[in-house]
């Protein structure tokens, strides 16, 4: 394991329009912003699986941690995501999945890629923020 051997592809789906988005880095650093039109935006972001002290983990420049396993990326929106004068100013915490032996076989090979999505309009019209429930599944290299 080691470089970049895992493509996480993240779909956030129908997100407010007007609003911008982007991937955060562990800098705080918008990268990617997209100003939302209403359809699903797709964020391709490089991570890579290594060996740590408990297991196999994610690790990367968009990757950040919490306790000892839990591994996540920032969707960023608003101001957040760099849009002055935004009435919104959130990001979505987007959870990675539990490495399983399959996912570390592929990424040996160089070819792992996760997708992943989760609706980008809350209940009251605004852009998801707090922890977003996604479901990874293993998609095309």
């Amino acid at each position: 394991m080691g470089a970049d051997n895992v493509s996480l592809r993240l779909s956030v789906i129908a997100p407010p329009a007007g609003v911008a988005h982007c991937l955060q880095g562990k800098e705080g650093v918008c990268v990617d912003v997209r100003m939302s039109t209403g359809k699903t935006i797709v964020f391709e972001l490089p991570a890579r699986l290594e060996e740590g002290k408990t297991g196999p983990r994610f690790l990367g420049d968009f990757v950040r941690a919490e306790g000892k396993s839990r591994r996540f990326v920032y969707v960023a929106t608003g101001r957040q995501a760099g849009q002055a004068g935004a009435m919104w100013d959130r990001r979505a915490k987007v959870d990675l999945p539990e490495i399983t032996p399959a996912m570390v076989k592929a990424a040996g090979r160089g070819g792992l890629a996760l997708e992943g999505s989760y609706q980008g309009t809350d209940a009251k019209g605004g852009p998801t923020c707090a922890t977003v429930k996604v479901e990874w599944k293993a998609g095309k290299a």
